[in-house]
């Protein structure tokens, strides 16, 4: 027989927030991976002056940073399950949960330092 429990506010609102970070993390993962996608089939935007400028020859470097982005949405992806169902935990256990562990803020910060550093390659590439 099911046993009734009592619902308190902060329950529902910490249940939403734990989805709102999830759904942050596939976020991210889409966007890595639409990275990924867009490097490897090549696509860029053609300049002004030139008009042909969106075509150019792949390269194994583009390559090779669209296989770091596709990596980077996939450890993204499984930091953010793993800081649901770790948070998730602690609410049915009644701990705090708030703070994130330190795992998942390496995991963030390592994947940053990924992004920003691929940015500048792209940046400073004109071929990749």
């Amino acid at each position: 027989m099911p046993v009734a429990l009592e619902i308190r506010v902060s329950e529902g609102r910490d249940y939403a927030m734990l989805e709102r970070n999830l759904l942050s993390h596939l976020r991210l993962a889409v966007l890595l991976s639409l990275l990924s996608a867009s490097l490897l089939l090549n696509a860029r935007l053609p300049t002004p002056s030139e008009p042909g400028s969106a075509h150019t020859q792949p390269s194994t470097m583009g390559l090779v940073i669209a296989i770091i982005e596709l990596g980077a949405a996939v450890v993204t992806i499984a930091a953010g399950v793993w800081e649901y169902w770790q948070s998730f935990a602690d609410m049915k256990a009644q701990r705090g949960f708030l703070r994130a562990s330190q795992t998942h803020l390496a995991i963030l910060s390592m994947l940053g330092v990924i992004v920003f550093a691929i940015c500048l390659m792209l940046i400073s590439k004109e071929n990749v």
